[in-house]
């Protein structure tokens, strides 16, 4: 069984109850400096006109990271829009750094951001997200200029909501999907679904918190009847199986599961003795 441990209500947020972000440049491990450091001189080299900026997420910015299990996760910020050329040059390069270090990263992922958009305030994940979960490694960090932040449903549905469009899409690649790419899918969607769940009960909780464990302790405590289903997605994650059939039935189960009680479960309020005691 998953023990429920010592969370309650106000855990990962501070006196106001807003969100403390638990990741930081302090928590990014020195082995990483070398990877990162490259990725940010070949950004520069080939996009010294367009980059504004370039931020750490996930693992390696929680201080979370496994040598050659992880990901390194970066966001190139760029301040035009790329054409289709320069786009092809980014994945380029990201493939070469995953080649070049292969002896620390699973793989060097590369996503892209635009100055203006991230900018807009109707953009409110993209404000969050870099506010919370991002660390600025070089440039101006625009992640200053959001934010304090409370767990409320906003917070759960832009940063989880869209949940019935990954299921979608990762259903539709498991029927083709073989091999590493069958495992990297499954790993994939499996830490989607840890954290759709809890969204889902997120603001009832006022607990904060991007570790996979953690976010599956809230859940249970809500949801009890669902722990062999985390058991399964934790043990996924650690483990990818081989077993097509049992992943695209479990997923589509629990997906579709999600997708049609997202909204009404994340907009369930905080109730002062409904916490975790």
């Amino acid at each position: 069984m998953i023990e429920i441990g010592i969370l309650k209500a106000g855990y990962g947020l501070d006196q106001n109850g807003f969100i403390v972000s638990d990741v930081s440049k302090d928590k990014i491990a020195d082995v990483y400096a070398t990877c990162i450091h490259e990725s940010i001189e070949s950004l520069k080299h080939l996009f010294h006109q367009h980059l504004h900026s370039v931020y750490v997420y996930g693992s390696v910015a929680r201080g979370e990271a496994i040598a050659i299990k992880s990901d390194l996760d970066l966001i190139a910020m760029f301040n035009t829009k790329l054409s289709s050329d320069k786009l092809a040059e980014l994945k380029k390069l990201a493939g070469e750094l995953s080649n070049n270090y292969r002896f620390i990263v699973r793989d060097v992922g590369i996503a892209v951001a635009y100055y203006d958009y991230t900018l807009d305030p109707s953009n409110y994940y993209e404000n969050a997200f870099l506010k919370e979960l991002c660390v600025c490694v070089y440039g101006e960090d625009l992640g200053e200029r959001f934010g304090p932040y409370q767990l409320t449903s906003e917070i759960a549905i832009r940063f989880n909501g869209d949940i019935n469009e990954v299921l979608n899409r990762t259903l539709t690649r498991l029927t083709t999907a073989s091999g590493e790419d069958f495992k990297t899918i499954t790993q994939s969607f499996a830490r989607k679904l840890i954290r759709t769940y809890y969204s889902m009960v997120m603001e009832r909780s006022q607990i904060w918190t991007t570790r996979l464990h953690e976010q599956s302790e809230v859940f249970l405590h809500h949801f009890p009847e669902k722990e062999s289903i985390i058991r399964t997605l934790l043990n996924w994650i650690d483990e990818p199986p081989t077993d097509h059939k049992a992943v695209y039935e479990l997923f589509k189960i629990e997906g579709e599961w999600a997708g049609a009680n997202f909204t009404n479960e994340a907009n369930i309020p905080y109730k002062a003795n409904g916490g975790f005691s």
